[in-house]
């Protein structure tokens, strides 16, 4: 190796000093520079203010030439040329001033008496401007004088004068301006000139330096063109640093307008800023100087103690740690006044030191550390059995899912080698779950760091297609200063496959594998709801014949085999969308859902249908008769309850004549009762709205975004005559039969906007939803009369949301969205009803400008149960987010259940876990709903 002493090139010394004299040098070039700049540019503000100052100077000095020009005049001896004998010779004044060129006298009234010139005249100015000023003397009796240029510049003054005997006269002279010039340039050492302002030549028409003003003014003007421009110009020229300016004379002294320049000589000041310049940079060289001087001999002790401990530093990674004792010695015995460099010696004789005791005691643990490495391989040789011999899955993979381990148990169940794991992705092993979501996106808790452990179930599907159903752990671990996740999974398809019978065992019937009585009454409730209004609902009760017999002869195995059979039978039996169920020992249910065309066309699917069959049973032939009821709905009950109880009680009334065939509950001898009591409830309708004896209960709706109630729902409840309030599914239906909806969504929708307007006058802030059937909607009065009720009430439109209810199969789709529009236009907001229980639900989301839908409760009483209505609920509220609309949940009853919904992006809740249905006074519009 290389020896350090050999490498250096360039000292230390010889570095700082290099830097400090850099850095020095720099400092004192940039200050001289600044203070350089800094004195020229206040010198260029000097010369500027300066030049301000010569304008003032050089006016004072015409207006005071002037004055004294007409104090002269004034002393002119006017009788001398105005009397009966006038003098022949000219004033003595004209041949005393040089400077005055011509003379005048004239009458007051501008008629000229006397007119003196000069040896060398110059051009009068003009009779036109004669008589203009002496009109202006005039009138005024005061002097005046104008200065005038022509190939130079004149003053022409005129002064008002009286002779002895009192005539008034006044006396003009010209004189040539050289003198002012002269004047001016001899008090302030600056040039002036004048030029003309119309004039396009630079040739000025007098000066102070007739030789050098005018091509000095053209120089300036070619660098600068500093005429055009109405501020001080400061520049170098041939004959040397000159500032500049121009500024009009004052109207007050001139005929014609005349531009004044004057030029300030400024070379001197550059002069003294330079040599100003050239002490300080002296005065910072030897600054220099002394600060290299006395740096070196600051350094010099401390550098060469530096020098030997960098020799002597190398000596540690030898291991020669007396020998560097030995160097630092002389340093470090007698040190005197401690520094840096000092300290670092006795640093680095700590560090030898520790050095020294380290290599021992790393000489003790290496043996130490052999026999630990010895015992880690036993320990990984034995994890290594645990992992690969494990009946779990096991893998581990990185946050970006590249699979770093898959011990044996999971390659088995994968089908993959161990070549197969390179290069895989943990989404390659682990498919996503029921709700669509990969693994990865399950795992963002972990990936993200905000959890370290969580649980998931999803499936592996092997390279033979085979699937697997497994629970997952998964946490978030360390290996190697990097993020791993491990996964360990248990293999559960058995016990899936167990609960999925049992859950099946609990809607079906073990015997004939038809849905069960609690399952049928279930899902033929949500039937009727949905298919009740676009189709003929029946429901059709059958019974085995003498079934008690067979049992008893047979045995009940045979009785079971009759049941299966029977089940098929009734299977086949119906051609027509159903579903059946065994509800009794010998009892089988069905609920036909029949097309009403098809029903108009070709009859009740059942008709003249046999209901018999033949089976063996211990090698005899026995016919199996059935006897059947058909009930309809809303002709036979309302519900599944009332038709399956009408039904059996029918089935128990039947005659020995009417057994073995199906027969309609319709032609019973039950059916004039139930007509009369339709007539009954029809009658009470229409006396309850004639008597007003309708009221409205309120639901209250929350918002979930505000934990506050946003609105309510109106629920209608007939008052009987005795009192009682008679629920809708009483008198809806008969209502609608007869026609009477449109007056009852009417005289609901007066009482809500009357509640409406109470609360608007109260500064209640609170929305009312309220129910509207097809035909009152598509009415064409119905418009009108909502605005009546609007001004009739007071109520403010933006609080109204009407609820369009999407079973009533709303007949003109084009009609309904000019409505929507209208009702928008109105402020009213549109709310979509009972949402997903129609085949027409989503085609009217889409062409419909609805505000909100609600999901019909059907789909949310057993939300927290059932995961196939979570992935229904999901997908409507997804559609109706993505479509801009507010979703409202109807049906609440449980907490579970409100916090799916929250999860899932749900606006608003409406339940009994809210509310039931209340008067008004009983509404608790504070109410908050805890949050788990």
């Amino acid at each position: 190796m290389t020896s350090p002493q050999k490498q250096v090139k360039l000292s230390l010394q010889t570095k700082l000093l290099f830097v400090i004299t850099l850095i020095t040098t720099l400092a004192l070039l940039g200050n001289s520079a600044l203070t350089y700049i800094s004195a020229v540019r206040v010198n260029e503000q000097a010369s500027a203010k300066r030049v301000g100052e010569l304008f003032g100077i050089f006016e004072k000095l015409v207006e005071r030439s002037t004055q004294s020009f007409e104090d002269i005049l004034t002393q002119v001896p006017v009788d001398a040329y105005s009397g009966d004998k006038p003098s022949s010779q000219p004033p003595a004044l004209l041949s005393l001033n040089p400077s005055i060129e011509s003379m005048a006298l004239h009458q007051f009234d501008g008629r000229r008496v006397r007119q003196w010139q000069a040896d060398s005249p110059t051009r009068a100015p003009g009779e036109t401007l004669d008589e203009r000023l002496i009109t202006i003397v005039s009138e005024q009796q005061q002097p005046l004088s104008r200065i005038f240029c022509t190939t130079s510049c004149y003053q022409i003054s005129f002064v008002p004068v009286i002779s002895s005997d009192g005539t008034l006269f006044i006396l003009s002279a010209v004189r040539n301006l050289q003198q002012i010039f002269v004047d001016f340039a001899v008090l302030t050492g600056a040039d002036v000139a004048f030029l003309k302002s119309d004039s396009s030549r630079l040739e000025p028409t007098i000066s102070s330096n007739a030789a050098s003003t005018s091509p000095l003014i053209r120089e300036i003007q070619s660098l600068t063109g500093f005429l055009s421009q109405d501020k001080t110009v400061y520049t170098r020229t041939s004959a040397g640093l000159y500032a500049a300016a121009r500024q009009p004379l004052p109207s007050r002294y001139t005929v014609t307008p005349i531009n004044t320049v004057i030029l300030s000589d400024d070379s001197d000041a550059q002069a003294q800023i330079q040599d100003s310049l050239k002490g300080g940079l002296i005065a910072s060289a030897i600054a220099l100087l002394i600060t290299i001087l006395l740096t070196y001999l600051a350094l010099r002790t401390a550098l060469k103690k530096l020098v030997n401990l960098s020799k002597a530093i190398p000596m540690l990674s030898e291991s020669n740690y007396d020998r560097l004792r030995d160097s630092l010695q002389r340093y470090t015995r007698k040190p005197g006044y401690l520094d840096e460099v000092d300290q670092l010696n006795f640093t680095v004789l700590e560090v030898a030191d520790a050095l020294e005791e380290m290599e021992t005691a790393v000489a003790e643990h290496r043996q130490q550390l052999v026999h630990k490495i010895a015992e880690h391989r036993e320990a990984q040789d034995f994890n290594d059995v645990l992992v690969n011999d494990s009946p779990l899955v096991i893998a581990a993979h990185t946050l970006q899912g590249d699979i770093k381990l898959l011990n044996n148990y999971g390659r088995e169940m994968a089908g993959w080698t161990r070549l197969d794991v390179d290069h895989r992705k943990i989404t390659d092993l682990i498919l996503p779950d029921l709700s669509g979501h990969s693994i990865t996106e399950n795992l963002t808790p972990l990936i993200s760091g905000k959890q370290t452990r969580l649980q998931t179930e999803q499936l592996i599907r092997s390279s033979s297609g085979t699937v697997s159903d497994l629970m997952w752990v998964h946490a978030r671990v360390q290996a190697n200063n990097e993020p791993l996740i491990l996964s360990v999974g248990l293999d559960i398809t058995e016990r899936r496959k167990t609960e999925s019978r049992l859950r099946w065992l609990s809607k079906h019937d073990n015997v004939t594998d038809l849905l069960n009585r609690e399952a049928f009454h279930e899902e033929a409730s949500l039937l009727i709801q949905q298919y009740s209004d676009s189709h003929l609902v029946d429901l059709m009760l059958l019974d085995i014949d003498k079934f008690a017999s067979i049992n008893d002869m047979y045995g009940f195995h045979s009785g079971d085999s009759i049941l299966r059979e029977a089940a098929r039978f009734v299977e086949r039996l119906i051609t027509c969308d159903t579903i059946i169920a065994r509800t009794g020992a010998n009892e089988f249910c069905a609920l036909l859902i029949i097309d009403k065309d098809d029903y108009e066309q070709n009859g009740h699917p059942l008709h003249n249908r046999p209901l018999h069959f033949y089976s063996v049973l211990d090698d005899d032939t026995v016919e199996i008769t059935l006897t059947g009821v058909l009930a309809t709905y809303a002709q036979d009950g309302y519900n599944i309850d009332e038709l399956v109880s009408n039904s059996a009680a029918a089935l128990r009334g039947l005659k020995p004549i009417e057994r073995g065939k199906i027969n309609r509950i319709s032609e019973s001898i039950d059916s004039r009762a139930l007509r009369q009591e339709k007539l009954q409830v029809h009658d009470s309708i229409v006396k309850a709205l004639s008597d007003e004896r309708f009221v409205l209960l309120y639901q209250p709706i929350y918002n979930l975004s505000k934990e506050r109630i946003s609105h309510c729902e109106c629920l209608v409840r007939m008052r009987s005559e005795d009192g009682h309030l008679v629920s809708p599914a009483a008198f809806m239906d008969i209502a609608k039969e007869n026609g009477l909806m449109a007056r009852l969504d009417l005289l609901v929708l007066r009482m809500a906007l009357e509640q409406l307007g109470a609360w608007h006058r109260q500064d209640v802030d609170l929305k009312l939803s309220v129910n509207i059937t097809a035909a009152t909607f598509e009415s064409d009065l119905f418009i009108k009369e909502l605005k009546s009720l609007l001004l009739e009430t007071g109520a403010r439109p933006s609080q109204l949301i009407f609820e369009i209810v999407e079973t009533e199969a709303i007949n003109n789709l084009e009609t309904a969205r000019e409505l929507c529009e209208r009702l928008a236009s109105l402020n009213v907001q549109i709310a979509f009803d009972d949402f997903g229980i129609g085949f027409t639900s989503f085609e009217y989301l889409r062409d419909l400008p609805v505000d909100y839908i609600k999901i019909d409760q059907s789909f949310i009483r057993y939300l927290y149960k059932r995961k196939s209505d979570q992935l229904l609920v999901k997908s409507m509220v997804d559609m109706a987010l993505a479509l801009g609309k507010k979703v409202i949940a109807e049906g609440v009853e449980d907490d579970g259940s409100a916090d799916l919904l929250r999860n899932m992006g749900v606006h608003y809740l409406q339940g009994y876990y809210i509310s039931r249905p209340r008067r008004v006074s009983e509404l608790d519009l504070n109410y908050t709903m805890t949050v788990q």
